[in-house]
This record gives structure tokens, sequence and C-alpha cells, in this order.
């Protein structure tokens, strides 16, 4: 596995969120697992991510502990994902983060530079 040649700086618990939070799709997925949707495939269709990317992201979350992988032995193999309680903790954070994105709507979507879909 990668090791990072710079150690993560632990004396502010900012450089610990960025550091095990940051990714593009991480924060998403982990808001829709707790909205009850735990299979990759409908993950990945709900925040038209590029599985590879969704699938590394994924296994970062289960890695550090805010996400727990379930695999069922079955004739078609078939995994889950749900959220551990360090996970659960992160929620009112996202909530408020789409909150504010939600609110700042009219002024972030007129950033220059940003694509308009």
């Amino acid at each position: 596995m990668y090791q990072k040649k710079i150690p993560i700086r632990k004396e502010c618990g900012l450089h610990i969120f960025k550091e095990l939070l940051n990714g593009k799709w991480k924060l998403m997925l982990i808001y829709y697992i707790s909205e009850d949707i735990k299979r990759p495939g409908a993950l990945q269709k709900t925040i038209a991510a590029d599985r590879r990317v969704m699938t590394k992201q994924l296994n970062e979350l289960v890695l550090h502990g805010f996400v727990e992988k379930i695999s069922f032995d079955t004739k078609i193999p078939k995994v889950e994902y749900r959220l551990t309680p360090l996970g659960n903790s992160l929620l009112p954070l996202i909530i408020s983060i789409e909150q504010w994105g939600e609110n700042n709507r009219a002024v972030l979507e007129g950033v220059p530079g940003e694509k308009q879909q």
C-alpha cells in the first residue's frame, strides 16, 4: 500500500478531517449510505461517480472506520455498506454543509470557472 512521505499533522483536527475525508465523493457516500442506499451499483447511479474512484473511496472509508462493508455469501456475490458509529457522527456536519450549500446556491452557481449543468 502507498505510504505518504509527509506524515499527517495530528495537532489540528482539521488536518485529520481533511486527510481522512478528502475525496470528491466521500461525504456524499456517507450521506447516501445513511439514506439506505447501500449497494455499490445504486450508490454509483445516485452520485454519478466513476466506479473505480467510488470503489477506492468506499474502501478508504472502510479502512478508516466510517463505513462497514458487508459481504453476503450467495450464488451471486452481494456487497452492502452501512455506517459505523463514527460515520453516523458525521451526519449532522454533512447535513449542515448541505444546508449551507442550498442557502448560498445563487451566489455559488455564479462563481466564475465552475461548470454549469
